[in-house]
């Protein structure tokens, strides 16, 4: 009997939903016991817009100083509970000026204060990431930071997910959907300042988000690194998001190095807001129906529960046509692998002709034996809570979280009839039942994120303080369906569990401030500490999903010397499952390591109009020790605020990924000569690394510099422009691929797990990065409406400064090209070449009355693609999205528009780097998907 076992599948909604529900619970129980001592006062009000006196629905009002704070209902109105004294009061919202009122409270009594905000831009908004002081706009931030009013952009704008809308909003922000790249086709990689995915760290309510458990392992952006899933978070849930462009180890920690992103979630309550996108593609797929509803509702006198729901489903595109790949063994007249060059279909090669002639017998077409070239289809549903409920004594429980479930359906590469050694049949068996004319092996995959941060916070003695323990959990799995494993013949089954991964974290976060105002022009002082733990695992799929059934142990008896016993592959097949070798005993992995961290945060107002800031992290790791670092920032402002001078000077580090250090497995992809081989992937601690000499892997190191301004020349003009430089150190990398050639020692560990060449993570590259971000808004009063304008873009370049070989990998290589070998051209180019070297974004945002329209182009410039034969240089794109919005009643919107209006590709690829015409294009700049045409109702009640 066949050791096959069933599948093991993931549970969509996981032990978490009971977290999410005794929280809830819980404040339900805490709400009828909340009401407050006689020691706290109450102020109530309204926020509105200055000139036209609408209410500003979900206008945030905080305390500054303390963590209190609520946000406006859909009337305008809020009501938070304040300890006596004096305080200020601020109120802000998204394209307002913020307004700040100085007011003294006596305990026991209520006061009423409206707010009447003036209209503004973006760069005015208050932001919270960068800063554990006063919060600030980001005018007056002394470092660079951009505000994305997402509640408001996923009513307008035709991307439909996270990742795009920062994409096409935030200019040093890209993520591009992959193709034909395993899981990656289901988590974008995401990047800041063209800076791995690993070294953005993401923040939700300014609390650390765990990172995903898959490693990107082929030639996609990302290579080598570990990201954060954002789309597992519903937009519908994101009030703001924060995009803090600047190196912040010292203040956050780890993968910080490039910047920090802050979600900000909604905190809004009376308010249901719903709404309902469809949309197709230029070329008729890539369908999409997408829902989404939020709610928030009051718990006690100023709590709150908001909780979001969604439902997304995409399906598949493929833009692969015609390609010079024979398609039936012609091994007995010689035709291998491809048409000879001077084929075409006009002028046919024999090898064409005898294809068509066994297409005409059989009855098919050259369609049936199309690639699948194109983004994934993906199903997804995923909820989000967030809410606060006050405790007394000014203390605040508070709770946030959510659960995604992801199912996401991938096309690993077509396996076409002529390739015998994938086919379950011998090449003797003319007329076999199972896959005669070949199959496209698809990737059926579960993507489970879940996420839960509890913690009070409040107020002592003058000191703000806030205790929390965050856990994340994401895991991935690989059902691999209408495959098989070769070597099983016509026996195979054809839908196989491969195995999986996953990755948790859970964070407890002490955090500990206080602003002096009577110090100089005011002082805050910050400190803290934190305790992480991380655990990686993988998980082994069933036997069929990895073993080879054809090789066998024998005793050989035929040399001159006594019998022996050796080993020996009957079949001449390749093993495992075709798409994705599964994960075999040996690849699994449980795997935990901690760090305690402890910072001090300080900034100091010398004058009004001169800040200074300050800030030291100390890390420790149990699995690599200690690192120290720090930040020193400064803005002048001058012209009574309207210009500002700011710079930044910072270390920071980035510690290797468990997924980095353990991550193990064989996979099919394509080598560096461009052909289709299985690639074993072995973990640091492996016998392969011993061997080659990987040394064990240590932190990156980075220092990051920056100098801007800030200037508000005119009135409703707005204007950011900062450069920067950044110096990663020991860049952690996946290597190239060593060969039985050139590497002899691990030809018996390859065969063992039916690998052709072999590759590893190691600390190998240090590299500078030069950018320039600039970010423009003006306001334009018009008699007939109002035009809110924007510009903004970013300029980078990466290089490679120095590469750094072990003595030991230099002492064991036996071929001619080590460097090509250990980082070559492919590998250098994704890590340096991975985005367009400069991006521009111009939108116009007009509103009248009822009607609204936004027009956006995007120039993403010259991007170089590392390809199979070399590396090609693609000309920059223009892409115009365009949205009409018509308010049928006060509760109703209606939007219609298209993402990539003109249906504009990127260049084609060279025919070198297209796999013989089956990769048209490559995923670079705007995406090889074209024009995505949709519809919008928008319901607000």
């Amino acid at each position: 009997m066949l050791p096959f076992s069933p599948p093991r599948r993931l549970s969509a909604f996981g032990s978490l939903l009971l977290g999410l529900a005794v929280a809830c619970a819980s404040l339900g129980a805490l709400s009828p016991g909340m009401a407050q001592a006689q020691s706290s006062a109450t102020v109530q009000g309204r926020v509105v817009d200055a000139e036209t006196g609408a209410p500003l629905t979900g206008a945030n009002v905080q305390v500054l100083g303390t963590q209190r704070g609520t946000s406006a209902d859909t009337d305008g109105q809020y009501r938070v509970r304040v300890a006596p004294g004096d305080l200020r009061l601020r109120a802000s919202f998204v394209g307002y000026s913020a307004e700040t009122e100085q007011l003294r409270v006596e305990a026991g009594e209520t006061y009423t204060f409206d707010f009447e905000l003036t209209p503004g831009s973006t760069l005015d908004d208050v932001v919270v990431v960068g800063s554990r002081g006063q919060s600030r706009s980001a005018l007056q931030s002394a470092v660079p930071v951009d505000a994305l009013p997402v509640g408001e952009l996923t009513t307008q704008s035709p991307q439909t997910d996270l990742n795009q809308l920062l994409t096409y909003t935030a200019p040093s922000f890209q993520a591009n959907r992959q193709t034909s790249s395993d899981a990656t086709e289901f988590i974008d990689p995401a990047t800041l300042r063209s800076l791995p995915p690993d070294q953005l760290l993401v923040l939700v309510n300014g609390k650390r988000r765990h990172k995903s458990s898959l490693v990107n392992t082929l030639g996609t952006v990302g290579r080598g690194a570990v990201g954060t899933d954002l789309n597992a978070i519903p937009s519908a849930a994101v009030q703001r998001v924060e995009v803090l462009r600047n190196g912040a180890s010292a203040q956050y920690g780890s993968d910080a190095v490039a910047g920090v992103l802050n979600l900000q979630m909604k905190e809004a309550t009376n308010q249901l807001t719903a709404d309902v996108t469809t949309g197709l593609r230029n070329a008729g797929d890539g369908e999409l129906v997408k829902v989404s509803a939020n709610y928030g509702f009051e718990v006690g006198d100023d709590g709150f529960v908001n909780v979001t729901g969604m439902f997304r489903d995409r399906a598949r595109t493929n833009r692969a046509d015609g390609n010079s790949l024979i398609i039936f063994d012609q091994s007995e007249q010689g035709n291998f692998f491809a048409y000879p060059a001077e084929d075409s279909p006009e002028n046919p090669s024999e090898a064409r002709q005898i294809d068509n002639q066994i297409l005409e017998e059989r009855g098919l077409d050259r369609s049936d034996f199309r690639f699948r070239v194109g983004q994934s289809a993906v199903q997804q549903r995923a909820v989000f809570l967030n809410s606060e409920v006050g405790l007394g004594n000014d203390a605040t429980l508070y709770a946030f979280g959510g659960l995604s479930y992801k199912n996401g359906i991938g096309a690993p590469f077509r396996r076409l009839p002529s390739n015998l050694t994938a086919m379950p049949f011998r090449p003797s068996n003319e007329n076999p039942d199972l896959f005669r004319n070949g199959f496209q092996p698809e990737m059926n995959s579960d993507v489970v994120d879940q996420s839960l941060t509890i913690g009070v916070e409040g107020t002592i003695g003058g000191w703000t303080w806030d205790l929390s323990n965050s856990y994340g959990r994401n895991s991935l799995d690989y059902q691999m369906d209408n495959t098989v494993n070769a070597s099983l013949l016509q026996a195979s089954p054809t839908s196989i569990y491969a195995g999986g991964h996953a990755f948790s974290q859970n964070v407890t976060n002490l955090d500990v401030s206080r602003f002096f105002d009577d110090a100089l022009a005011g002082i805050n002082v910050a400190f803290g500490g934190a305790y992480r733990t991380d655990r990686y695992q993988i998980f082994s799929g069933e036997e069929a999903s990895y073993r080879n059934y054809g090789r066998v142990q024998l005793i050989d008896d035929t040399s001159a010397a006594s019998p022996r016993l050796v080993t020996r592959d009957t079949l001449g097949k390749e093993p495992g499952t075709q798409g994705f070798v599964g994960f075999r005993p040996e690849n699994e992995v449980d795997r935990t390591r901690s760090n305690v961290a402890a910072y001090l945060d300080t900034e100091v107002n010398l004058t009004e109009n001169l800040l200074v800031t300050a800030a030291g992290r100390y890390e420790n790791y149990s699995d690599f020790g200690g690192t120290l670092n720090g930040r020193l920032a400064a803005r002048w402002g001058l012209l009574d605020g309207r210009l500002n001078l700011r710079g930044s000077a910072s270390t920071g580090f980035r510690a290797p990924s468990l997924h980095q250090i353990y991550f193990n497995e064989v996979r099919t992809d394509f080598d560096d000569q461009g052909q289709l081989v299985n690639i074993g992937t072995f973990s640091n601690d492996s016998e392969v690394a011993r061997i080659l000499g990987i040394p064990q892997l240590e932190e990156e190191r980075s220092r990051s510099y920056s100098a801007g301004i800030t200037a508000s020349p005119i009135e409703n003009l707005d204007l950011t422009i900062d450069g920067y430089q950044i110096y990663v150190d020991d860049r952690v990398v996946l290597t190239g691929e060593f060969t039985p050639e050139n590497a002899p020692e691990i030809v018996d560990l390859l065969s063992e797990v039916g690998a052709q060449n072999a590759q590893v993570f190691a600390n190998a590259v240090d590299t500078k990065t030069t950018g320039l971000d600039v970010v423009a808004t003006y306001r334009l009063p018009l008699p007939t409406g109002t035009v809110e304008l924007s510009a903004a873009g970013n300029v980078n370049d990466t290089e490679i400064q120095a590469l750094t070989i072990p003595e030991t990998v230099r002492a064991n290589y036996e071929g001619e090209d080590l460097q090509g070998t250990f980082f070559g051209r492919q590998e250098q180019g994704f890590l340096t070449e991975s985005n367009p070297e400069s991006k521009v974004t111009l939108s116009a945002d007009y509103q009248l009355s009822a009607f609204g329209l936004l027009v956006r182009t995007v120039r993403f410039g010259e991007q170089v693609r590392p390809g199979f034969a070399q590396n090609q240089t693609h000309s920059p794109e223009w892409v115009v999205d365009a949205t009409a919005s018509y308010d049928l009643t006060e509760a109703a919107t209606l939007s219609v528009g298209a993402s990539n209006l003109f249906n504009n590709y990127p260049d084609e690829q060279v025919f070198g780097n297209s796999y013989l015409g089956v990769f048209d294009y490559a995923p670079v700049q705007q995406g090889l998907n074209g024009a995505f045409y949709f519809a919008r109702l928008n319901v607000q009640l």
